[in-house]
């Protein structure tokens, strides 16, 4: 009986730190990244098949190719996700007016971005994370901030931001490297992701942040 009990005792405690291990969230690193989200034909050009407001457009460039500079000059990593939608899910294709399909020129990155800076990864959902590899990479490279902009926040930078502190990340949004359809849906992302717990910052208060981190 003593030796039946002793054994069941060992498996609790085993199962329990078994438990503990599966429960426990992955290790962050320090490292800061840069995450463009889906700058993209079909988004930023007045042709394309699904446009932002086309006056938010000059702003979100010259911001981010600032951001991608200073992140190079240090240097730090940068990662250009894209849309890539099946051409075979006409429901969901639909409903994004069938921008970013798959091999369809309106897919490809908007060639004003500085799109030398790092790497890339491509996507079937709004959500960066939807793809594994994309985690993988920032295990990697011992990721730990993540600064996000791009098109369509109320979709790309919304589902990434919310996923990515869900899984311990700490999270800054570029308020002035986002663009959406109007101005109204653009801000009102922007409130929504403050409200989540997520910092608001300007390129221009990020690059300074950049030189504070180098002085630490």
């Amino acid at each position: 009986m003593r030796l039946t009990r002793a054994a069941a005792v060992v498996c609790l405690l085993a199962f329990g730190m078994s438990a503990c291990v599966k429960q426990r969230r992955p290790m962050r690193g320090s490292v800061t990244v840069l995450v463009l989200l889906n700058y993209q034909v079909d988004y930023l050009r007045a042709n394309g098949r699904m446009p932002v407001a086309q006056d938010q457009v000059g702003g979100l460039i010259r911001a981010t190719n600032k951001m991608i500079a200073a992140m190079r000059q240090r240097p730090m990593p940068v990662i250009y996700t894209i849309n890539e939608f099946s051409p075979f899910e006409p429901v969901s294709d639909l409903g994004q007016n069938f921008s970013a399909l798959r091999f369809e020129p309106g897919s490809a990155l908007d060639n004003r971005i500085n799109y030398l800076g790092g790497v890339y990864f491509s996507n079937h959902d709004w959500d960066a994370f939807a793809n594994s590899q994309f985690e993988e990479h920032l295990q990697l490279i011992g990721a730990g901030h993540l600064v996000l902009a791009g098109t369509y926040p109320e979709r790309a930078v919304l589902e990434t931001a919310r996923e990515a502190k869900r899984r311990g990340y700490e999270v800054t949004v570029i308020s002035d490297a986002v663009a959406s359809s109007d101005v109204h849906r653009r801000d009102a992302a922007l409130h929504a992701l403050q409200q989540g717990g997520v910092a608001i910052e300007t390129s221009d208060q990020f690059i300074t942040s950049l030189g504070q981190e180098g002085e630490g």
